[in-house]
């Protein structure tokens, strides 16, 4: 059992590291945004990356996902309803 707390806590630390950079990322690449709501599942990829997604300023319909690789410590791929910064 105190594996698989460690798993899940070792899970937990690095969902919150991949919110912190899709904040960054979000803030730094695009136009307005005021408020990131996250959702609280996720999905890790077998090699290592997680998958974060939610909604944009209270607006469901303003959705995004990214996927942070922690070796690059950056988001690598993701899709977002909000006007890119020039």
């Amino acid at each position: 059992m105190k594996h698989q707390y460690d798993v899940k806590k070792e899970e937990s630390a690095l969902f919150e590291k991949a919110k912190s950079k899709m904040t960054e990322y979000l803030h730094s690449e695009y136009k307005g945004i005021e408020k990131i709501s996250y959702s609280e599942e996720y999905f890790i990829d077998p090699t290592g990356g997680i998958t974060v997604e939610g909604y944009l300023n209270g607006d469901k319909t303003k959705e995004f996902d990214g996927l942070y690789d922690p070796v690059s410590d950056k988001i690598g791929s993701s899709s977002v309803d909000a006007e890119e910064k020039s």
